[in-house]
């Protein structure tokens, strides 16, 4: 099957749209992490007051931050926009540092964010071209 531009649709195409969902749901999560370090300092605990240079205050702004320009490029992405592709992929990647920064009060979430970021990068980079205008 081809898409608009008559170019070969593959099985890939769902995991595009799936890398958008993924990155809508992982921004709502990311935004509930920030949220609850911004409201509930002690419920992270971390060796020290800091997490890597900042305290958790400022890594639940980032998160908060993070996670709302994430779910929009998530949304960016199922619209078939490359820029989405182009901006969900730099931010996987910088959900990647944020989330190793932030491993040491929360290791078991770092992890699995990380883990979905990574299949985010892979399915945007290697068949991001399959989800436009399926």
């Amino acid at each position: 099957m081809a898409n608009n531009n008559g170019n070969e649709v593959t099985g890939w195409a769902g995991w595009v749209s799936f890398s958008g969902f993924l990155l809508i749901v992982m921004g709502i999560l990311e935004m509930i992490s920030g949220l609850t370090a911004l409201l509930n300092d002690k419920f992270y605990v971390a060796s020290g007051t800091t997490l890597v240079t900042f305290d958790i205050t400022t890594w639940g702004w980032i998160h908060l931050l993070l996670g709302l320009i994430v779910m929009m490029a998530g949304m960016a992405v199922l619209s078939g926009h490359v820029w989405g592709r182009v901006v969900a992929i730099f931010l996987a990647m910088l959900s990647i540092i944020a989330n190793f920064g932030f491993i040491k009060a929360y290791p078991f979430w770092s992890i699995i964010a990380i883990t979905i970021d990574v299949l985010i990068i892979y399915a945007l980079t290697v068949h991001g071209r399959e989800g436009r205008e399926v």
